[in-house]
């Protein structure tokens, strides 16, 4: 077996099994394969010896690490940093009086609001500060 029948040997091996419908998806998965063999090949020669699909693992968790975000969680966003109140509005946005408007979210799901002690779940919020709101609590929130 030459070179080449070998890289396809262990390019299928740990192959990247992605279905798509791109046209051009089986072409950048058989790019991103062969790069990895390829720096593996080299690793090895360089007095590396871990298998290819640690060399895998490795590739992956790094990248992860480095360029990766961590998912939003669920529930309620965390509180402002900069909220005397622990609210999730800063209270200089809150307390400024100027430009806040009830509006209807655009999107189909509804909102938790923002006020404290409030479990409504609503289709309105605040636009200055991009927080649901139910129409009870707008004035509570903006008001010390």
């Amino acid at each position: 077996m030459g070179g080449t029948d070998l890289m396809d040997e262990n390019v299928a091996r740990h192959r990247i099994s992605i279905r798509g419908k791109k046209w051009w998806w089986c072409l950048f998965s058989w790019i991103v394969d062969t790069s990895i063999h390829n720096a593996w090949q080299l690793d090895k020669k360089s007095g590396g010896d871990i298998t290819q699909l640690v060399f895998r693992r490795e590739t992956a968790t790094t990248y992860l690490r480095t360029f990766g975000t961590a998912p939003r969680g669920p529930g309620r966003m965390a509180v402002s940093k900069s909220s005397v109140s622990c609210n999730r509005v800063a209270d200089g946005l809150r307390y400024d009086r100027l430009d806040h408007l009830i509006t209807s979210t655009l999107e189909k799901k509804r909102r938790s609001c923002a006020e404290e002690g409030c479990s409504s779940s609503v289709r309105t919020m605040c636009k200055k500060g991009n927080v649901g709101l139910c129409v009870d609590c707008f004035e509570l929130l903006h008001t010390q």
